[in-house]
């Protein structure tokens, strides 16, 4: 799996905590954005702008990359004829009309000729086709897949909503249903206990400064949940899976909260400064005999210098601790959510 990230089915991302989470989550989150939306960004809503201009998504521009793909048009073709089409023609005629979605033509290629000859889509003027809703979100699946693979992109698919992630797995149905399901529920789960989402706007310079500190600890966090997620989507039953998960989450706020007490400011972190004056102060002098004082004094130093030694080994403790993967989530939760 990339560190990386491609949202789909929709242009904009979520106005919701998920889009923060992502972020905080997953070295860079990118969403498909056909090039006329970039020369003209009034197309996407506000939060999708502003998070582009700060740099905390980034845009894959279909039309730069599926020409590198030599079969793209073609595999999805097959797919609609031989899994689509089929279907079409067993299921019984429906007076209520399907729901439709809207693609920019930008991501299609040579699809949209054969949607349309296929009875499949409606063209809405050059660059937009009308298209039943759930053959739009399988497209976007299989568009974020294939441009998720070419090495410029290098990032996985991920959508914020269980339904489109049934589209993503292996080749065979069965774990492409069960599989990718259960890995997105278990992810969602795992991030919803643990990382902390602050209420309100995304303060953007808060989530770049703080992943320029700590973002190094991300690599093994996510290896951490993703290897757990991974586990439970082989699981068959559904008792089974809730309980592995339940463990998991509370094993892992167990060690958050001694990484949290471990990162609280520690006597070693101001002990030989606070001990220091008191012996310009003369302190270390008192009640002792006059011709003792050079060796009382020596031996205080030599005292206090070990004493100190022992207490930065707290401190070394304490840097153990914020290396831990599970080191993100604490700072993320001293660092992002206001202070009660």
């Amino acid at each position: 799996m990339s560190n990386n990230v491609l949202y789909f089915p929709y242009i904009d991302v979520p106005s919701t905590s998920w889009t923060t989470q992502a972020i905080l989550y997953w070295d860079k989150l990118a969403s498909i954005i056909p090039m006329d939306h970039l020369h003209n960004p009034a197309r996407m809503d506000k939060l999708t702008r502003e998070l582009l201009s700060e740099g905390l998504v980034e845009a894959v521009v279909p039309g730069m990359y599926i020409h590198q793909v030599s079969k793209f048009d073609e595999c999805f073709i097959e797919f609609v004829e031989t899994r689509v089409l089929p279907n079409r023609r067993r299921s019984r005629p429906s007076k209520t009309p399907l729901p439709v979605t809207r693609i920019h033509a930008e991501k299609m290629g040579q699809i949209p000729d054969f949607l349309v000859d296929s009875g499949l889509a409606t063209q809405l003027g050059l660059a937009w086709y009308e298209v039943d809703t759930l053959l739009a979100n399988q497209f976007m699946a299989y568009l974020a897949t294939v441009l998720g693979a070419l090495p410029d992109v290098n990032a996985t698919p991920i959508t914020d909503q269980a339904q489109f992630a049934v589209a993503l797995g292996s080749k065979r149905p069965a774990a492409k249903r069960d599989g990718a399901l259960h890995t997105f529920k278990a992810r969602d789960v795992v991030l919803k206990s643990l990382l902390p989402i602050p209420n309100g706007p995304i303060d953007f310079g808060r989530l770049i400064k703080f992943k320029e500190r700590h973002g190094h600890l991300l690599p093994s966090l996510r290896a951490k949940i993703e290897a757990h997620c991974a586990d439970i989507s082989l699981l068959q039953e559904s008792e089974t899976r809730v309980f592995l998960t339940e463990a998991f989450i509370r094993d892992c706020k167990d060690h958050v909260a001694e990484i949290e007490a471990a990162m609280r400011p520690s006597f070693a972190s101001v002990a030989f400064g606070s001990l220091a004056p008191l012996f310009g102060a003369g302190l270390t002098f008192q009640a002792t005999e006059q011709g003792n004082v050079l060796g009382y004094a020596g031996a205080t130093f030599s005292l206090v210098g070990a004493a100190y030694l022992a207490i930065s080994s707290i401190r070394g403790s304490r840097l153990t601790q914020e290396a831990k993967p599970l080191a993100y989530i604490a700072r993320a939760r001293n660092e992002l959510l206001p202070n009660e």
